[in-house]
C-alpha cells in the first residue's frame, strides 16, 4: 500500500505549495470514488473515476494514477498554528530597498547680454555734407531668454520595511476548538468541490483564471460542440470563434487557448458524451418503470 501511494504522481497547477506540515499535523480526508461529472486541468480533460481529497490545508483530486492540486491553502497554515500553546512567534524585518531616484535635468532661465540696436543717423552723419536730424532709436528689445539645463532635487522614496512573521510549533500539534474550526473551512471547501462533480458537473481548474463551474445540463451541452470545435478548428481564433458561436461565454478566452491547445482531448470528450447520453436513458428509463401508470 505504501508503494502504490509513493508511484501516484501529483501535478500542482500555479498555486502555493500546501505545505507538508500540514498534511502531518491534519491529515486528510477523501471521500469515496465517483465517475459523473467532468474535471479539467488546465485545458486538459481528466478522465474518471475522481476521488476529492483534502490535504493538510488545501484539495487534491485524483484521477486513476495522477493526483493533481486544485487549490492552494484554503487557510493559511500559520492560521492554524496561531492556535497553538507552543507556537514560538518570530517576526524579521525585510528591508524594501528601493534604486536611487536619478536627478531629472530642469530648465531654468539664464540671462542673455541684450545686443544694442545701431543709431542710422549717426552713419548718415559720416557721409552727408548736410546732417538730418537724429531718429530716435525704437525702444530695445528684450533679448530671447535661452534655457540652460540644471538639476532638479527629485524627492527620495522612502525606504519601508516588510515585516515577515514566522511560526516555529514546539511539540506536537494539538486539534483544539479553535483549530477545528478552521479545519472544518478547508472540508467544507473540499465537499462543495466533491458535491459539483458528483452532481453531473463539471469544473475547470487553471493557472490563469479563476475555477469555471458549470452543473450537468451547461456539461451536456457542451460536449455537444466541444469535441468537434478541438477536432475541427484550424487555429485558436476559429476555435474561440466556434465557441462564441455556440453560446459557451462561460469558456473565457485564456481556457479557450487551453482547450485548442489539448484538442487531442476531443476522441475521450466524444466517449465521454455518448457515456453520459447512455447514463440519462437509463436514468429516464427507471424513474418511468418506477413511475405508476394509474
Amino acid at each position: 500500500m505504501l508503494l502504490w501511494c509513493g508511484l501516484l504522481s501529483v501535478s500542482a497547477l500555479a498555486f502555493p505549495e500546501i505545505p507538508k506540515e500540514s498534511a502531518k499535523a491534519l491529515g486528510q480526508t477523501r471521500g469515496k470514488p465517483f465517475s459523473s461529472g467532468a474535471v479539467f486541468v488546465n485545458g486538459k480533460y481528466v478522465e474518471p473515476p475522481y476521488v476529492i481529497i483534502r490535504w493538510g490545508t488545501g484539495i487534491r483530486i485524483k484521477a486513476g494514477q495522477d493526483v493533481y492540486q486544485v487549490t492552494g491553502q484554503v487557510v493559511d497554515w500559520g492560521e492554524f498554528l496561531k492556535t497553538q500553546d507552543g507556537v514560538k512567534v518570530e517576526k524579521t524585518e525585510e528591508s524594501d530597498v528601493a534604486a536611487a531616484p536619478v536627478a531629472a535635468p530642469a530648465l531654468v532661465a539664464a540671462p542673455v547680454a541684450a545686443v544694442a540696436d545701431v543709431d542710422e543717423s549717426s552713419l548718415d552723419d559720416l557721409f552727408d555734407d548736410d546732417p538730418k536730424p537724429k531718429k530716435k532709436s525704437p525702444p530695445p528689445v528684450a533679448a530671447p531668454v535661452v534655457p540652460t539645463p540644471t538639476v532638479a532635487a527629485v524627492p527620495v522614496r522612502p525606504v519601508v520595511p516588510r515585516v515577515k512573521t514566522t511560526y516555529t510549533l514546539e511539540g506536537a500539534f494539538v486539534k483544539n476548538d479553535a483549530a477545528k474550526v478552521l479545519l472544518n473551512k478547508v472540508n467544507a471547501a473540499r465537499t462543495e468541490i466533491d458535491r459539483i462533480l458528483r452532481g453531473g458537473g463539471f469544473i475547470c481548474f487553471g493557472d490563469s483564471y479563476s475555477r469555471v463551474v458549470g452543473d450537468s445540463r451547461t456539461l451536456l451541452g457542451m460536449l455537444d460542440t466541444l469535441p468537434e470545435l478541438q477536432q475541427h478548428s484550424s487555429d485558436v481564433q476559429s476555435f474561440i470563434a466556434g465557441v462564441r458561436a455556440a453560446r459557451m461565454v462561460y469558456l473565457n478566452e485564456v481556457l479557450c487557448a487551453d482547450l485548442f491547445r489539448n484538442r487531442v482531448d476531443y476522441r475521450k470528450l466524444k466517449d465521454r458524451r455518448v457515456q453520459l447520453q447512455k447514463d440519462r436513458e437509463l436514468k429516464d428509463m427507471i424513474k418511468n418503470i418506477s413511475t405508476p401508470l394509474f
